[in-house]
């Protein structure tokens, strides 16, 4: 396994961001959200708890790392799910590069953390967790 596969796998670890904010609002964010993640180029795909953002759903076939957006009540947490799975091989079945896969997410994130500081005069509690440039 390549260094920049681990960097990446840690990298994609470090994303963690959590808003808490009254149901109203966490209904205008989420439709921010997604608005956002959708223009990026990544699909919005419901899940009981929220939604999967990734390119497409062979991502979740293979079970490679992508968003995650859940809610939970009061709260809109934002993750990558399983980062330790990240592999070239599988990537490169989905016809897709290392490098520029974990970027966009990445950035997709990063996206996500300024629509929730968009918020965070009105939230009860905001914490942004992401990897340095």
């Amino acid at each position: 396994m390549s260094n920049s596969v681990n960097r990446y796998k840690e990298d994609l670890g470090r994303i963690h961001l959590t808003i808490i904010l009254t149901s109203d609002l966490i209904t205008s964010l989420t439709h921010d959200v997604v608005g956002e993640v959708e223009k990026l180029g990544l699909k919005a795909m419901i899940r009981a708890d929220g939604y999967a953002f990734m390119k497409s759903s062979v991502v979740g076939e293979l079970g490679l790392p992508h968003l995650r957006y859940a809610i939970i009540e009061d709260r809109a947490m934002v993750w990558v799910r399983a980062p330790y799975k990240l592999s070239e091989e599988l990537l490169a079945l989905a016809g897709f590069n290392v490098k520029e896969y974990c970027e966009e997410i990445i950035r997709a994130a990063r996206e996500i953390a300024k629509i929730f500081k968009k918020y965070e005069d009105k939230a009860v509690g905001l914490n942004i967790e992401l990897p340095e440039l």
